[in-house]
């Protein structure tokens, strides 16, 4: 809005020059004496290229070829200001009584520099800072007068930011339109950040003040690439703001972009709420109502953008759903997986280097796309692109989840946690987590993992950790350890008194050796893996008859294949091995002794029966050798 003020201040000059000359001077001489008046009050050159025309019907006024204002002696950039032509029409009426009411500017195709030298300077600064007695009265007699402006156009015009830093923003293909009666102004705005077009339209009660660095109630919106922005309170040049916001962003990265902006990968948004951004660059919300990808929550936040945003918020959400964050099933990279694979689908983590500070998060139900909770409580504290979100409390499964999850995106994406889980109902749990719906039962557990990866799909197929299991009364469905031994071994359903195991966990695949299954008549022990990142299990149990020695009938029950439909079948070869290890030697023996006297063999003493055939093969073989080569 300065750059404003500077081009009134030289239209206001030039049309003071202007009407006191029109009627006795030709056009050229008046724009070399109005460009004596700006260089002696600026020390900046005002040149005109081509005929300036003076008109008196309907209003007063003056038309220009192209213009130019000089920059500052320390830039080498380039004129401030120039165009390719401009109007000017005064209330001759009003400029009889003494004050100057400006009727329209047009502007045609100007393109203004904004820059500063990094020391301090800015090319804006158009007035010395010790500005001499004849430029203070004439500024004095200026601003003593009347002066209002009823509409500024302005058509094509380039507006560039240097900072003097390295900064360089540049807005294309500006039109603009000012209309201002009295305090009050409309601003019509139109430009290109970047490649779609912004348009800004507001509504101003005291554009004087705001010019003047003061505050004034403002309406608008900021429209852009199907997204809009309201804004309804007040607001400074500082800037300051205080009111009513609404924003409705079905695509907010496509917004940032037409900004000009980076986009930071947020799903469709709607919000309103009352925000508050002070001098000091603190901003505030309070009763925020916001629509996430669909999901619902209230916000109140404070934020210091002062550096990098520092963030204290507290989010209350109804039903939270996380899966647009952790790609979902009906993605499109998902629906080119196969169904025994996680999604492939890259997870934007670009987030978590947005911003430091403390979250906390309370929801009435939690869902991942894949699993699903209810009451949730939990903290996130985020610090330099790494995320802690500390569980007070999660429940889901009939159960309960406390502990911490750790999100790393400093160098590449990793995860980890340490996880504590009480009297979770594995059915529902496993049936969401991995389709398996043949156990039951309430767990406990302790688990650790750690994994890296940019998906779903590493990730789970860089798992490494470990942790332990207990659980109480419970079911496996699909086979009956009972019938099994009673030579029914298909079928039925197997209640356990309780089970218990251990695991490790590397690259993917879950490792368990020592799983105990405690039913009334029988024990089951397992051992086997369980693939977690290919989504499969090849996993032995061997349920066992009790008795006081360890040494009942066992038949080991063998199940392998993918979590979705897994093969289960009785491993009759470990029945033998395992029951009938002295029948079987037994036979063996029986059998060597049957090959024996069929080849006329007498083991000596010391030599066993295999010695002793192997040694009386050798003996034939060398002599049909002997006769093929002519031997006796």
């Amino acid at each position: 809005m300065r750059i404003i003020k500077i081009l009134l201040s030289v239209i206001v000059i030039l049309v003071l020059t202007v009407v006191g000359l029109v009627f006795v001077l030709p056009g050229e001489k008046i724009a070399g004496l109005a460009a004596d008046q700006v260089k002696g009050q600026t020390g900046r050159d005002l040149t005109f290229d081509g005929e300036v025309k003076f008109s008196l019907y309907p209003s007063l006024g003056v038309s220009t070829g192209a213009v130019a204002l000089s920059n500052a002696d320390w830039s080498d950039k380039g004129p401030m200001f120039e165009a390719e032509g401009a109007k000017i029409g005064v209330d001759l009426m009003a400029l009889i009584r003494g004050n100057i009411e400006i009727k329209n500017i047009e502007l045609v195709s100007p393109k203004i520099l904004l820059e500063q030298d990094g020391r301090g300077h800015a090319n804006w600064d158009l007035f010395p800072s010790s500005e001499d007695t004849s430029a203070a009265e004439a500024s004095e007699a200026t601003s003593g007068a009347g002066f209002t402006l009823d509409k500024l156009t302005v058509s094509d015009a380039t507006i560039q930011y240097l900072d003097g830093a390295g900064l360089d923003v540049a807005l294309r293909e500006v039109d603009a339109s000012l209309e201002w009666g009295g305090s009050e102004a409309t601003v019509s705005i139109s430009a290109k950040p970047s490649s779609e077009t912004v348009t800004v339209d507001a509504e101003i009660a005291d554009l004087n003040s705001l010019l003047d660095g003061g505050i004034s109630q403002v309406v608008g919106d900021i429209k852009a690439a199907g997204n809009e922005v309201h804004f309804e309170g007040r607001a400074s040049m500082v800037p300051e703001i205080q009111g009513a916001a609404k924003a409705s962003l079905p695509n907010p990265d496509a917004f940032m972009a037409a900004l000009g902006l980076e986009p930071a990968g947020v799903p469709a948004t709607e919000f309103a709420g009352d925000i508050t951004l002070t001098k000091a660059q603190l901003f505030s919300l309070r009763g925020g109502k916001i629509s996430l990808a669909g999901t619902a929550f209230d916000a109140d936040a404070d934020i210091d953008l002062a550096a990098k945003p520092v963030v204290t918020a507290n989010i209350r959400a109804g039903d939270l759903n996380m899966e647009s964050f952790t790609g979902g099933p009906d993605s499109e990279a998902s629906q080119e997986s196969t169904e025994s694979d996680w999604s492939k689908d890259v997870i934007d983590a670009s987030a978590l280097a947005l911003f430091d500070g403390t979250i906390t998060v309370s929801a009435q139900s939690l869902s991942t796309g894949t699993l699903n909770f209810g009451t949730s409580r939990m903290t996130i504290d985020v610090d330099n692109a790494r995320a802690v979100a500390t569980l007070q409390r999660l429940d889901g499964y009939d159960g309960v989840i406390t502990g911490q999850f750790v999100a790393n995106n400093r160098n590449g994406l990793s995860v980890g946690g340490k996880v504590n889980v009480e009297g979770m109902e594995l059915k529902e749990l496993l049936n969401d987590f991995a389709e398996i719906d043949r156990f039951t039962g309430k767990a406990d557990a302790q688990i650790g993992f750690l994994a890296s990866g940019n998906s779903l799909h590493r990730i789970m197929n860089s798992l490494q950790g470990d942790g332990q299991m207990t659980v109480g009364r419970g079911t496996i469905a699909g086979i009956d350890l009972d019938q099994l031994f009673r030579g029914t071994p298909s079928g039925g359903t197997t209640v356990f008194d309780n089970m218990a195991a251990s695991w490790m966990i590397s690259e993917g695949i879950l490792t368990n050796n020592d799983l105990l299954m405690d039913l009334p008549n029988v024990q089951a022990k397992g051992a086997g893996t369980v693939g977690l990142g290919p989504q499969n299990i090849d996993y032995t149990f061997t349920p066992q008859i009790k008795n006081d020695t360890d040494t009942g009938l066992a038949i080991p029950v063998r199940v392998k294949g993918p979590w979705a439909d897994p093969k289960i079948w009785p491993d009759l070869e470990a029945v033998v091995n395992q029951n009938f290890e002295e029948e079987k030697k037994q036979l063996e023996e029986k059998a060597k002794q049957a090959v024996a006297d069929k080849l006329g063999v007498t083991a000596e003493e010391g030599q066993s029966l295999e010695d002793a055939a192997k040694k009386k093969l050798e003996e034939e073989a060398g002599k049909q050798l002997l006769k093929l080569f002519g031997g006796n």
